[in-house]
């Protein structure tokens, strides 16, 4: 087989008023559909599809991701995200997102990606054209700095989710942007009014399905001029730990 070059591919995406927060900005969550959607879109162009793998009884699993932003987009600004594949470790595969608005870079993103068998929940061998596939000669946005998130040494803050049908995706388990919304649920709002989101990490430990009960607990330190929180998502009922975050907050001016 004729080795493929994967080209960057790229996505303009407009700020809707749906991904506001009360300042104006995207919120965290909105950014990470972004990215999800590029590498969807991405995936599909190089024969890799959800759709595709659906076919064969696999799916796309997100692992890690790792986003870390200069500033937030704001309202009426478009996003430009340009992604590409970086390569395989293993059994992961993993995927770069630099984003920008008019031209100036505003964020970058790396992510660690497995594909699995939907039947048995076991990962399997990426697609054999991932390991054909020349990735684009373009220096790491971000280093794959993939280390284990620590969880929460203690709990300042908590709440208590249960998966829902609107929470799921295309596999009927919880979409992974909803566990960084649990995440954030946690988080007062005198400081999510007063920060604004600059960095986050999530790391994906266990799937939850449809009526799973979520345990969300955080911690939150200073950090340089800032804050920085460490999340833990578990199960509530069988204290299975289903995700692990840090988020990164600076003040707003």
């Amino acid at each position: 087989m004729t080795n493929m070059t994967a080209t960057v591919w790229t996505d303009d995406v407009p700020v809707r008023a749906s991904d506001l927060t009360p300042h104006g900005t995207a919120s965290a969550p909105a950014l990470c559909v972004y990215l999800q959607e590029a590498a969807g879109h991405h995936a599909d162009a190089l024969g890799v599809s959800m759709r595709r793998l659906q076919e064969e009884r696999q799916a796309w699993v997100l692992s890690r991701l790792h986003l870390d932003l200069d500033r937030p987009p704001r309202r009426d600004e478009t996003v430009t995200i340009e992604t590409w594949p970086s390569g395989l470790e293993g059994l992961y595969a993993t995927r770069e997102f630099v984003l920008s608005t008019n031209g100036a870079e505003i964020g970058r993103a790396t992510s660690r990606w497995f594909v699995i068998d939907t039947e048995r929940r076991r990962p399997v061998r990426p697609p054999r054209s991932l390991y054909d596939l020349e990735t684009p000669d373009r220096p790491l946005p971000l280093p794959h700095d993939f280390d284990d998130l620590s969880e929460p040494d203690r709990v300042d803050h908590e709440a208590s989710w249960r998966a829902r049908y609107h929470d799921l995706d295309l596999n009927r388990h919880v979409n992974s942007v909803r566990y960084l919304d649990w995440a954030l649920g946690t988080l007062p709002d005198d400081l999510l009014d007063a920060h604004q989101c600059t960095g986050v990490a999530l790391q994906f430990r266990s799937e939850a399905t449809l009526g799973t009960p979520v345990r969300a607990t955080a911690q939150m330190d200073a950090d340089n001029d800032g804050q920085r929180a460490r999340h833990a998502l578990h199960h509530a009922g069988t204290n299975d730990l289903l995700a692990v975050a840090r988020t990164d907050w600076t003040p707003r001016s």
